[in-house]
């Protein structure tokens, strides 16, 4: 593992999750991001050097679709089509970045360091283009974590059996072509879930989770069976005929499959796998993370770890299933001085408003979305399409 040395403002952003635009987008506030950017080149930031660090799921590349479909063998030239789209609805990110890097009274750089959403960052093509679209030297692509001195930053997908990846072999060939090497949960998430978006987006930004699939048993319902016949028919097939590398086996994968029948848990923890980490790794003091979109912190002697809250858009409901407001947007600052950190926290800003028609007033709106598909056995086959661009059904504001 490579260690630079630093000295300075770190400045950490996880799950922005920008996609292709239109409703389907979970992040359609980038003029907000440009301006929480600038900040760090006013008053009192201005004379401190600043690392500024997007940990994973920067870019929505896992839910970016190409031509209406979610491509599983993701290859170079289908990689860079869903950044073409990602940029061409995220331009002013990019102008502030390089805005960013122009900054002439102390030192800028910005790294892209790998999520489960923005895989694609391992391709070396991905890495060329980005680099194109700021034009500004001082962009890194650690992999998988960075280390800064005492400040070790990951995603936190490695401690996720779901998403957890091999650095090494990023890519792996498929019928003559290179292809993203997918983890089982991913390659799960386009085969059954993305068909599902259309459907579904809205609420797959609710918070609690656990909540909205307890008062919405339909909704259960419907993923609960997709899964169980996609994990009991259709995956064997595919791993017993075809000889995909999407589709590998092993214990990890089948225990963790078990254990989430079980539980209907969609929630995950990672925090066990860090606070082990920082306990036994002496040469660090502060670990941050992301991954789950929840805020938290833990401390053992002078050592932390920082769990980042999402910048993408996220709200709360009430016990009635009603969506009371936005959730704010937590990130982290830690400073570093000689490679020792000296302070990290959580910093917690208000977001925009939703814009008009991406927010349900109940989530009980969705249902009359959801029960012809029940009514077909819950197979996704009449999943109406609603086209990135368009805004929202009738139905929600």
């Amino acid at each position: 593992m490579k260690v630079e040395r630093v000295s300075g403002l770190v400045v950490v952003l996880s799950d922005i999750e920008m996609g292709a635009g239109g409703i389907l987008d979970d992040f359609p506030h980038t003029d907000f991001l440009a301006d929480l950017i600038a900040s760090y080149q006013r008053l009192p930031h201005r004379d401190t050097p600043v690392e500024l660090v997007f940990n994973g799921d920067t870019f929505d590349f896992l839910k970016t679709s190409i031509d209406g479909v979610y491509p599983r063998h993701v290859t170079e030239s289908v990689a860079l089509a869903k950044l073409d789209r990602i940029a061409g609805a995220h331009p002013r990110f990019f102008s502030a970045i390089r805005d960013f890097l122009s900054h002439r009274h102390a030192p800028r750089r910005v790294h892209f360091v790998v999520g489960n959403h923005d895989l694609e960052l391992l391709m070396p093509a991905v890495q060329a283009r980005i680099q194109a679209l700021i034009g500004r030297p001082g962009v890194c692509f650690p992999g998988v974590s960075l280390t800064l001195g005492g400040l070790h930053i990951e995603h936190g997908m490695q401690a996720d059996p779901m998403f957890a990846v091999d650095p090494d072999q990023p890519t792996t060939t498929h019928k003559g072509e290179t292809i993203l090497t997918q983890p089982w949960g991913s390659a799960a998430l386009i085969d059954v879930a993305l068909p599902l978006q259309p459907l579904l987006y809205d609420l797959d930004r609710i918070k609690p989770r656990a909540q909205v699939l307890q008062q919405l048993p339909e909704v259960r319902e419907l993923l609960v069976g997709s899964f169980w016949r996609y994990w009991t028919r259709d995956w064997w097939k595919d791993f017993i005929f075809s000889h995909d590398p999407t589709r590998q086996i092993s214990w990890t994968m089948l225990k963790e499959i078990a254990q989430r029948f079980v539980t209907l848990d969609p929630d995950i923890s990672v925090g066990d796998h860090y606070r082990c980490m920082l306990q036994e790794r002496d040469d660090l003091q502060t670990i941050v993370i992301g991954h789950v979109h929840q805020p938290a912190r833990w401390s053992w002697l002078d050592r932390r770890l920082l769990q980042s809250g999402c910048l993408r858009d996220e709200y709360a409901i009430d016990r009635t299933g009603r969506i009371r407001g936005v959730l704010p947007k937590v990130y982290v600052e830690a400073r570093v001085v000689n490679d020792r950190v000296t302070e990290a926290r959580l910093i917690e800003v208000q977001g925009p408003p939703p814009l008009p028609g991406r927010v349900p007033g109940s989530i009980f709106e969705i249902l009359p979305r959801v029960r012809p598909l029940l009514d077909a056995g819950g197979q996704p086959l009449r999943v109406p399409q609603i086209p990135e661009t368009t805004h929202a059904p009738a139905g929600v504001y």
